[in-house]
């Protein structure tokens, strides 16, 4: 069996990797480099999409394989020969899948159905790279691209059996996955995760069933390999209300609209401090898909706690038309402040022009983590700016969607791998003065048999 990584490796994100068995291949992920892409790229100096997969191929942002990629953007090098016979994600964080809608139509998709109403909020929501979408619906000539899975499931794909199991991170419907493969061979891949959220108990089981089953190879991830802190989901939700507490104008939060843990945090802590939680329409859009995930239990629309935020536009989306249709909407920036936490992250600065929150009295709650890059950086000190001019206090609380160093050598010793592989960080070597287990350090392009 032979393991390429072509994303993934000295980076966080970008996760691509090519499994093969006689003849067999399955792709784990296919994700954003984002780290390549901003090496060549940043700014008005963006890819040409206009020219297919060239200028991404040109700097290996994408992995040169022909046969991987639609008809439209065949390679010319027909010395290439590959057949990919399925490509499985770990999760919709667009490091993971974003490339999906290059991949040639034959290849099947297989993601958890949670991870699939994600995607297609997203898809419905943005516009995707290319114009191309991550989820083609069924037709009569030819079924969706995207086939979905839950925990418990069993996939056989010739040589490969896949498990998907869930685990915690900062987006549901994360999995982690077992592959069976030929010679007793077992891979273990965890995708993202941690254990200290709402449902440490869905990592405990991945880390359970990979002990049961025995496994070879562990691709592990090492986000905060670098790093320990002790700050998690309910920590955030306690510090966040107390700080809401002592607000008098109002409570403005930058969350990621997508990380519902997160957004169940804010909703809690608004909830206890008798105020709403006011979000714009695309976590709308969002909630609603997955109203219909009974594993979730995400709070209606129609919540007395939750209000939907109409930002001012002379025109909006098909898709924002729908929700203004359906759903009851706060319709001026002239609301009382004193009353809500609104929910308003770095793209949607602009909407603290129209509301003028109260200065002095008002505070912004940063729910992230520290920027890991220059551009990050500049972000960073950009929002600071808004943040002074419009007089706001300022305030941190965030736990991380990934487990911190002393939890990542806690799931290595309890899983016990034969040989461990570092994936998705940006220090694979720090594995090395926490584990004493064999650890290959990947290089990206390079076969790895096993």
């Amino acid at each position: 069996m032979q393991i390429v990584p072509y994303g993934g490796v000295n980076e966080v994100g970008g996760n691509t990797f090519l499994l093969e068995t006689n003849g067999t291949k399955i792709l784990l992920d296919f994700g954003r480099s984002f780290k390549q892409e901003g090496t060549y790229f940043a700014g008005f100096l963006s890819p040409r999409t206009s020219q297919g997969l060239k200028d991404f191929l040109e700097f290996k942002i994408l992995p040169k394989i022909q046969g991987i990629y639609a008809q439209e953007f065949s390679i010319d090098d027909k010395s290439i020969k590959s057949r990919i016979n399925a490509c499985f994600l770990s999760h919709a964080h667009l490091d993971h899948f974003g490339n999906i809608n290059v991949l040639n139509e034959d290849i099947p998709v297989y993601m958890g159905e949670t991870a699939k109403t994600i995607v297609q909020s997203i898809q419905d929501t943005t516009r995707t790279r290319f114009g191309r979408p991550y989820i083609r619906q069924a037709t009569d000539d030819k079924p969706s691209n995207v086939r979905t899975f839950r925990t418990g499931d069993v996939i056989q794909i010739n040589e490969f059996n896949i498990t998907p199991i869930h685990v915690d991170h900062s987006l549901p419907g994360s999995y982690g996955f077992i592959i069976e493969g030929e010679d007793d061979q077992n891979i273990g891949y965890t995708g993202d995760l941690r254990i200290h959220g709402w449902r440490k108990d869905l990592t405990q089981d991945f880390i359970n069933i990979a002990k049961k089953k025995g496994i070879n190879t562990l691709l592990i991830e090492g986000t905060n390999i670098d790093e320990d802190f002790d700050v998690n989901e309910t920590r955030v939700q306690k510090d966040v209300s107390q700080a809401i507490e002592t607000t008098n104008g109002l409570a403005i939060a930058n969350y990621s609209l997508r990380d519902i843990d997160r957004f169940r945090s804010f909703y809690k802590a608004a909830k206890e401090n008798g105020r709403k939680l006011l979000i714009n329409m695309q976590q709308a859009h969002l909630l609603q898909l997955l109203q219909n995930d009974p594993h979730l239990e995400t709070p209606p629309l129609n919540d007395p706690y939750i209000q939907i935020y109409k930002r001012p536009k002379t025109r909006y989306y098909q898709w924002e038309q729908k929700l203004i249709e359906t759903l009851s909407m706060v319709e001026s920036p002239a609301f009382n402040q004193s009353e809500y936490v609104f929910h308003c992250d770095f793209w949607n600065l602009t909407d603290l022009i129209d509301i003028q929150p109260s200065p002095n009295i008002s505070t912004y709650f940063y729910s992230h983590g520290e920027p890991f890059n220059e551009e990050g950086m500049i972000d960073y000190n950009r929002m600071m700016e808004w943040i002074r001019h419009f007089h706001l206090e300022f305030k941190q609380y965030h736990a991380s969607g990934h487990a911190p160093r002393s939890d990542l050598k806690q799931i290595v010793e309890e899983i016990n791998p034969e040989l461990l592989i570092p994936i998705h960080t940006e220090y694979p070597e720090k594995y090395q003065e926490i584990v004493d287990v064999p650890i290959l350090l990947p290089k990206r392009g390079r076969k790895i048999s096993i």
